[in-house]
């Protein structure tokens, strides 16, 4: 009996810990949103456009991204403490395409 009560505490105490662990961790990290407009080159096509656009929007820290073909460019709304711009670039390029200038 007093095996399972110890049991009974040391499970209480282990789940309570876990929880206070999650809620430190998130609030280390306050969000910070950039937006950034990059000129893309090599789009042609509204398939090159939902390829950027996936390939951005795959990354952790993406809050929003508008890609047009139109001007070739993709407005992206990034949490500046996740995701820097070298990443939004890689993803880019990682697709095919290349980015030119970054406002």
């Amino acid at each position: 009996m007093k095996k399972i009560l110890v049991l009974l505490m040391a499970v209480g105490l282990f789940a309570c810990s876990s929880g206070e662990k999650k809620t430190e961790q998130q609030a280390t990290a306050p969000a910070e949103i950039v937006e950034a407009s990059l000129s893309i080159g090599g789009m042609t096509c509204e398939h090159c456009v939902m390829s950027v656009t996936k390939g951005i929007n795959g990354l952790e820290g993406i809050e929003a991204v508008s890609v047009t073909l139109d001007d070739s460019t993709a407005v992206v709304k990034y949490d500046a403490a996740v995701v820097n711009m070298d990443d939004i670039k890689k993803a880019v390029e990682k697709r095919g395409y290349t980015v030119k200038s970054v406002e």
